[in-house]
């Protein structure tokens, strides 16, 4: 068996099959380690296995995973891939998401080079380009009986009159006068700043079955941890977080919390073991913001799975190297 990664899931390559088989971000769960069978027979299907998990939830004190079988009958597989229910092809994908952060990070180490680089270049130019325009050394003044005499110095050349210079306006109520921006000053994300301006969120998706472990988590909502959390090992997304939560503060937004488990508006009700990077409630609505990267694909299922958990969510995917 082989795996890989895509926009979206992983690939599976078995042997026997012509085509590797898409396992969904949403049938993932890599940090569930416990979990308990519902029974030992086979469903025929996906949907027949979730509907009998969904049935006994309430029975449940562990997450349950079911069998099916699954890519047209050829393989037979739980209803969520986890170290509990698949330990070595759970590993796998740990490790196949491991050598992938590596690689984008070897990927922006040579970018940062590269520019560095390019920085370096410009400015050995520039110097070369300021020394050939100095002007000229003046001589040194000539020893002379008594001492040194300065050089005679020459008067400068008559240059045109400069016009005289018009008064400053005085800004009065009818002409503000406009705030230049500041440099430096890091800036919340536009797509944030958009969906709370009136811009809708990312575009609908069709909520699918609840997993698992999201409808048999206890409802009671977990104390707020302090914003300043970590959601990942990029210093970007860490940094541009820590922005867009100073601006959320400012706007008024309430309930923030930060790579916690989902909540609903007013955190009434916990609704599933998923993190989503950022919660919040503003202007009577609950959002759920996702951080993603250029080239992860992640932000689609963590969509789906944050509107199965609660349809009446607002969703913001952004993407942040």
């Amino acid at each position: 068996m082989g795996l890989g990664i895509t926009a979206g899931g992983y690939l599976l390559y078995c042997e026997g099959l012509p085509l590797p088989v898409l396992v969904p971000e949403s049938h993932v769960d890599l940090g569930l380690t416990s979990a308990e069978p519902l029974q030992a027979s086979i469903y025929p299907d996906r949907a027949a296995a979730l509907a009998d998990l969904s049935a006994s939830a309430h029975e449940a004190e562990r997450s349950r995973y079911a069998y099916y079988r699954g890519a047209g009958g050829a393989l037979i597989v739980p209803t969520l891939f986890s170290p509990a229910t698949t330990p070595r092809i759970a590993r796998t994908m740990l490790e196949v998401r491991t050598l992938l952060a590596q690689a984008r990070q070897d990927e922006l180490k040579v970018l940062l080079l590269t520019l560095t680089g390019t920085k370096v270049l410009q400015g050995v130019f520039s110097r070369v380009l300021r020394v050939g325009s100095e002007p000229e050394l003046h001589p040194l003044p000539q020893r002379g009986e008594g001492g040194f005499k300065a050089p005679a110095s020459r008067p400068p050349a008559p240059g045109p009159a400069k016009p005289p210079s018009a008064p400053a306006p005085t800004p009065t109520a009818s002409a503000p006068v406009a705030l230049a921006p500041t440099p430096g000053i890091p800036e919340p994300s536009p797509s944030l700043v958009q969906a709370l301006s009136g811009s809708p969120p990312a575009p609908k998706v069709v909520p699918g079955p609840r997993l698992p472990q999201d409808v048999a988590v206890k409802p009671t909502v977990p104390r707020e941890l302090p914003p300043n959390r970590p959601i990942g090992s990029s210093p970007t997304q860490n940094s541009q977080l820590q922005t867009d939560i100073e601006y959320l503060q400012k706007l008024g937004a309430k309930n923030i919390r930060v790579n916690q488990q989902q909540v609903t508006m007013e955190n009434v009700q916990r609704v599933g073991t998923n993190r989503p990077d950022l919660q919040f409630d503003y202007n009577g609505r609950r959002y759920h913001v996702e951080y993603d990267t250029p080239t992860s694909g992640r932000g689609v299922g963590h969509q789906v799975r944050i509107s199965s958990n609660d349809p009446d969510a607002e969703i913001i995917l952004l993407i942040v190297p």
